[in-house]
């Protein structure tokens, strides 16, 4: 027997050990495993009859405005079912028209795939180049949801996301963002933080671009249910927020009065609100940013858990690279997705949401007081970078 055996391994071998397996196991965890889930998320939707069912929405509004008919349900329609009618402004409705061209389930599988695609896209638009986060954004919940669902969210993170990226450019940012409010105005806080950052001629601009682009859709089906449409969003409303994802849900749960638990849920998020305006006037837009988004997700009075797919971009702006609050939304998994949520459930989910954008916060306002601190004093702070 050799003289060494039995002796413990010198102090650098077992470290060494454990960096050759880094690689390996990372590509395992972040390359195949991202790629198998989605490939599963595929396959169970087309087994399971259920390819992108909020996108067959689109697309049997789309099918209507082909036949000439309203998108719309009529409010006065005793069989119809608000929660799986069409409630967003036309324009989703005239995008998913060449769509049509297609059978739903073909359309659905091929609107799955461009969601993949533009979730990764969400994560490069802003300046993500560590290839680990992007197998990883893949494995949350919310964005395995947005994809499998074939919801607009992860279209209006990719729109939050070139706002952000042309924040300086005021016809790029209100072009994305002017987008984002045409299909769906939950994102109007972004409209608050341009204007809290003094961008007031894109925060105009924004506005004026959405309303331009929900006014044209609906000049295309001859004003089509424009009438009925705030009636037909209060009866959505009524039907389903009990079965969000917001701090309204939570304080009912805890037992209080509506009254007492819409107010809580009101005076939360515009806190968070306020805390835009705040970090705005201290010169630190980055966090500002981040909670807006976050602001976006407290003031919507219908939260469902694709609709965090939008902490995408919160965590890439603030953390390009790996770091654990890219790990902190996976606890999602343990809530069911869109459809009656436990009171566990729920304040998980939201737990999740709220220490994601704490932790993101956290991380911008380091990155701010670095800069600040290695600015040369003859120039001035340098420009962060994207």
């Amino acid at each position: 027997m050799s003289a060494d055996a039995g002796r413990p391994a010198p102090s650098g071998a077992i470290p060494a050990a454990l960096s050759g397996l880094t690689r390996p196991l990372s590509i395992v965890v972040f390359g195949a495993l991202p790629a198998i889930v989605i490939a599963l998320v595929f396959w169970d939707a087309s087994r399971a009859d259920a390819v992108a069912f909020d996108f067959r929405v689109f697309y049997d509004a789309a099918e209507a405005v082909l036949r000439g008919e309203s998108p719309y349900q009529s409010p006065d329609d005793p069989t119809a079912v608000v929660a799986r009618g069409y409630v967003y402004p036309p324009l989703t409705a005239l995008a998913a028209v060449p769509l049509t061209l297609l059978s739903a389930v073909s359309a659905g599988l091929l609107v799955m795939a461009l969601l993949v695609v533009a979730a990764l896209a969400v994560l490069y638009v802003v300046g993500v180049r560590d290839w680990r986060c992007y197998g990883l954004a893949l494995l949350w919940p919310p964005v395995i949801s947005a994809i499998q669902t074939g919801s607009v969210t992860i279209l209006l993170a990719l729109g939050a996301a070139l706002a952000w990226r042309f924040r300086d450019t005021a016809r790029a940012t209100s072009a994305s963002l002017g987008m984002t409010l045409a299909v769906k105005t939950v994102l109007w806080p972004l409209v608050v933080w341009l204007a809290a950052t003094r961008r007031f001629a894109a925060a105009l601009l924004s506005l004026a671009i959405g309303l331009a682009l929900a006014l044209a859709s609906w000049a295309v089906i001859g004003f089509a249910g424009l009438r009925e449409y705030p009636d037909v969003v209060r009866r959505l409303q009524d039907a389903v927020e009990l079965d969000a994802y917001t701090t309204y849900v939570v304080g009912l749960d805890a037992g209080l009065p509506s009254v007492a638990a819409r107010t809580i849920w009101l005076a939360l998020g515009l806190a968070v609100l306020a805390l835009v305006v705040v970090f705005a006037r201290r010169g630190d837009e980055r966090s500002s940013f981040l909670l807006a988004l976050g602001a976006a997700l407290a003031l919507s009075p219908i939260v469902w858990l694709h609709y965090f797919a939008l902490l995408l971009v919160v965590v890439a702006v603030a953390q390009p690279r790996l770091n654990l609050v890219w790990f902190v939304p996976l606890a999602m998994i343990l809530t069911p997705g869109s459809g009656h949520p436990t009171p566990f459930e729920t304040a998980l989910t939201l737990a999740a949401a709220a220490l994601t954008i704490a932790l993101a916060v956290r991380a911008s306002r380091v990155g701010v007081r670095s800069t600040l601190s290695s600015a040369p004093a003859t120039t001035g702070v340098t420009t962060p970078a994207p």
